[in-house]
């Protein structure tokens, strides 16, 4: 066996033991700043939060969420004619990625039964601003947030009302959904109809972590 093949083979050995060790050492990183992340995350409507480190080191964490069917037959039977909007067949069923971002808030319990209009009422704004936030407020934190500090609203007060504007839009996202389905809000069947899609389908959360530097800063 040659020198070279030798050395190869001594290198890769090398770089092999030294990328396990490494990732030992960044998972306990990542679980660290995972655990931070998460009481930070948990009482905030941000899916994501951002921490600085030196040199434009930036470590992102973020809420995914993993919308699974349960029972396609149970999920049918509270959509009725209009499941094929919301879920598409490919040999198996696969629901849709508006279908999940619906849902999600539902099964995970984000949302205020309140209307998006109930919400503005409540911050005292004069009828012009009310309109204008009723137009531009869609339930995205980020935007919302600029939206409300555009008007000179306080940012402790923008923290507050971003998370009831999510909740709220994300309510009237199910109620458009569960009337399409021939659910009227108010009656019996919709309760029902809301009870009957929370078994039908299962969301769960994790965290996903990722890393963004400049090559040259490590070296």
């Amino acid at each position: 066996m040659s020198a070279d093949i030798k050395q190869l083979v001594d290198e890769f050995a090398k770089w092999d033991s030294l990328g396990k060790q490494a990732k030992v050492e960044i998972d306990k990183i990542k679980a660290q700043i995972q655990e931070q992340a998460v009481s930070a995350i948990e009482n905030s409507k941000n899916k994501s939060i951002k921490y600085f480190g030196t040199n434009n080191n930036i470590a992102t964490v973020t809420t995914a969420e993993t919308v699974k069917m349960a029972s396609f037959s149970f999920l049918q039977s509270v959509l009725k004619n209009v499941t094929g909007d919301f879920v598409k067949e490919d040999i198996s069923y696969k629901m849709t990625d508006p279908f999940k971002k619906m849902v999600a808030p539902l099964c995970l319990g984000n949302y205020i039964e309140q209307k998006l209009s109930g919400v503005i009422d409540q911050m005292n704004v004069d009828e012009k601003t009310n309109k204008v936030l009723l137009k531009k407020l869609k339930g995205d934190p980020d935007r919302d947030a600029k939206t409300l500090a555009s008007i000179g609203m306080a940012p402790q007060d923008i923290e507050h009302w971003v998370y009831f504007v999510s909740e709220a839009v994300a309510y009237e996202k199910v109620v458009r959904m569960m009337e399409v389905a021939g659910y009227p809000e108010g009656t019996p069947e919709f309760e029902m109809a809301i009870k009957n899609m929370k078994l039908a389908v299962i969301v769960e959360e994790s965290l996903k972590i990722g890393i963004e530097y400049e090559d040259e800063n490590l070296n």
